[in-house]
């Protein structure tokens, strides 16, 4: 498996190494895998199975597949462009849509020959989830499409609870059929429909229950419908209306100004309008158009749905017809006009009432203004038509607000460096809504900044006076964060000199010398030097005499001419010291030590003991009853033959 996949990237890039860089309608077989299509900014792409993206600006998607399905991406701001060539997608057994668009820009679909597609649960059979719009179009007028919704899908637009908004129908024989409970075009279960405009094109859209065949799902209202041209015949579920709004859902803003329409409701529904038991309002037909128009017939619990305006309703066990609502026709021209049929008659014979405009050219009074323009607010004035209850409406241009002559008040927000501002109220403030004010710079307002209350900054040194600071006044308030500092004259500190430390030069001729530090040394570095009085050196012994351990003993020493002879009265004793006292020792005219214990005398020449070492090296003359050991240096070196007799 994981070589085949490296076999298919390989092709992929030798595929992507070979195209140009625009590369123009290559053909893709849906029955070889999943089609994904991306429109992005650097270009459009399109991606199948597991391959590398290959890019393709205008892609033709052909095939037949019961497995896989299409999807169409659209980046913000760019447009897919994908044409379906006899494709023929059913995907009802997966659960998914046939195809599907996503993303925030647009989609464009052109139809070359005869293409299906049927989606399964919950989807529609063309899925629009793009931000943008959704165009279907024949260019070459060879195309077909039918498209069927999953129960609960649109056939185009919406799956289940999804709104089907923003798609536009230019050309082609598109047929799209809702599944249950979803419009044929607009939403699906639960889904509104807007924004829909077909120009063109035989466009056939239909329900089979609770959906308007062209806009709302069941419980989903439609509205900003516009058809301008092409022949359209739209047939709702039960209870959804031809045009308009589901069951229970309201159709407005319904304009069919060319073309030629048949619009019949389901049970219960409107031809064009509301839904069961819901409003139709705000419907223009005008131009040369030829409209056919039947509701709804009445069902055990519900009225008749109207021709034109609300869906049959029930009050008190009684049914109810829907209410007609007069379409606005003061734009229908001479060749134009809407036929009436009764519901449960057939449309193809003599219509109950036909409506024209003969003249085309409507006589209309002076008119009324019933919204007055406000500063902001266009107003509206309608005419109504001298031979019919036909009404217009223009708009009455917005006053505009006006400051002339009005007094500015100072707001109070100058700041020290910043002038403040002023404001001044629209001459209509507080009529028809008006809010609006005028606020201008007050040239000249700033306050300026005011310094007091100086306070120390605390950095004064022993030799530098120190500073202080105060804050403006208004410090914190209006954004100003002003201080100044100046010299705090007469500040400075002077040099502090404590704990006095010995500098160890003592000598045993002198006293030595101490040293303090400034108490603010780490900022000064200032240092003072004094004598240290009664520090000079007391010279250590020219030699000791010790127990085993260390500990001195007593003793007396003798000298006589140039013999010195040191006296213990202890079986153990030791005679200790060094080199250095020993020439000292010479110095001072001494030939020969001579050590007494309890039980042994010793002696020995300076001369023969310096000799042995070099230095300060320390020895150690040991009498520990008769017995007599002389050690010199670290290594206890024995020098015992040095000695001589007393």
């Amino acid at each position: 498996m994981k070589g085949k996949k490296i076999v298919s990237t390989l092709l992929a890039l030798l595929l992507l190494a070979s195209l140009p860089v625009s590369a123009l309608a290559a053909e893709w077989d849906i029955g070889k895998g999943d089609i994904t299509v991306n429109a992005g900014s650097g270009g459009q792409t399109v991606t199948q199975g597991g391959g590398a993206a290959i890019p393709d600006s205008a892609p033709v998607i052909t095939g037949t597949s019961k497995e896989n399905n299409v999807t169409i991406n659209a980046e913000k701001d760019q447009t897919a462009n994908v044409t379906l060539s006899g494709v023929n997608i059913d995907v009802r057994d997966k659960g998914k849509a046939a195809v599907s668009t996503t993303g925030e820009g647009n989609v464009s679909i052109e139809l070359n020959g005869g293409s299906t597609l049927r989606s399964g649960y919950e989807h529609a059979g063309l899925e629009k989830n793009n931000g943008g719009s959704l165009t279907i179009a024949d260019e070459d007028k060879n195309g077909k499409l039918t498209a069927w919704g999953g129960q609960q899908g649109a056939g185009i637009g919406g799956g289940s609870g999804k709104d089907g908004s923003n798609i536009f129908i230019t050309g082609g024989g598109v047929n799209a059929i809702g599944g249950l409970a979803a419009a044929g075009i607009g939403g699906g279960l639960g889904g509104n429909g807007s924004n829909i405009t077909i120009s063109g094109g035989k466009v056939g859209a239909t329900n089979g229950l609770n959906g308007a065949g062209i806009v709302g799902g069941q419980h989903g209202s439609g509205s900003n419908i516009t058809i301008s041209g092409g022949e359209v015949n739209a047939i709702g579920g039960k209870s959804g209306a031809g045009i308009g709004g589901g069951s229970r859902g309201t159709g407005s803003d319904i304009k069919i100004t060319g073309g030629e329409v048949n619009a019949s409701g389901g049970v219960n529904g409107a031809g064009i309008g509301g839904g069961l038991r819901s409003k139709g309002n705000d419907i223009t037909v005008s131009g040369d158009t030829k409209l056919k128009v039947r509701g709804g017939v009445e069902d055990d619990i519900d009225g008749a749905g109207a021709g034109i305006g609300d869906g049959g309703s029930n009050a008190d066990g009684s049914r109810i017809p829907g209410a007609e609502v007069e379409p606005d026709i003061c734009a229908l021209n001479p060749s134009g006009k809407i036929e009436y049929y009764a519901p449960g008659s057939s449309m193809s014979g003599t219509p109950n009432k036909t409506v024209t405009n003969p003249t085309g050219d409507f006589v209309w009074d002076s008119g009324t203004v019933t919204t007055p323009a406000t500063c902001t607010g266009k107003g509206v004035r309608t005419y109504t038509c001298t031979s019919s209850s036909h009404t217009k409406t223009e708009d009455i241009p917005a006053l505009n607000h006006s400051f002339a002559g009005q007094e500015y008040v100072s707001d109070n927000n100058a700041t020290c460096e910043q002038d403040g501002t002023k404001t001044a109220k629209c001459a209509r403030y507080g009529t028809g809504g008006c809010t609006e004010t005028d606020t201008v710079t007050d040239t000249g307002s700033k306050l300026g900044h005011l310094f007091e209350d100086y306070v120390s900054n605390n950095d004064a040194t022993c030799e530098q006076d120190g500073t202080k600071t105060a804050r403006c006044v208004r410090y914190g308030t209006g954004g100003c964060m002003a201080t100044d500092t100046v010299t705090d004259t007469d500040s400075k500190l002077g040099h502090l000199f404590e704990d006095y430390v010995s500098n160890n030069d003592a000598t045993y001729a002198h006293d030595g010398t101490k040293t303090a530090k400034c108490v603010r040394y780490d900022q000064c570095g200032e240092t003072h030097t004094m004598p240290d009085e009664g520090s000079r050196l007391i010279a250590p012994p020219l030699y000791r005499v010790t127990d085993k351990d260390g500990r001195d003993i007593a003793y007396t020493a003798e000298q006589k001419g140039s013999v010195l002879t040191v006296t213990v009265d202890e079986d153990l004793a030791i005679l200790t010291g060094r080199l250095s006292g020993i020439r000292t020792l010479k110095a001072q005219g001494v030939e020969k030590i001579v050590f007494v214990t309890k039980g042994a005398t010793s002696a020995f020449l300076l001369s023969d003991l310096l000799d042995k070492g070099e230095g300060g090296e320390a020895y150690r003359l040991t009498h520990n009853g008769k017995a007599v050991t002389f050690t010199l240096g670290e290594s206890m070196a024995d020098v015992s033959a040095i000695l001589i007799k007393p």
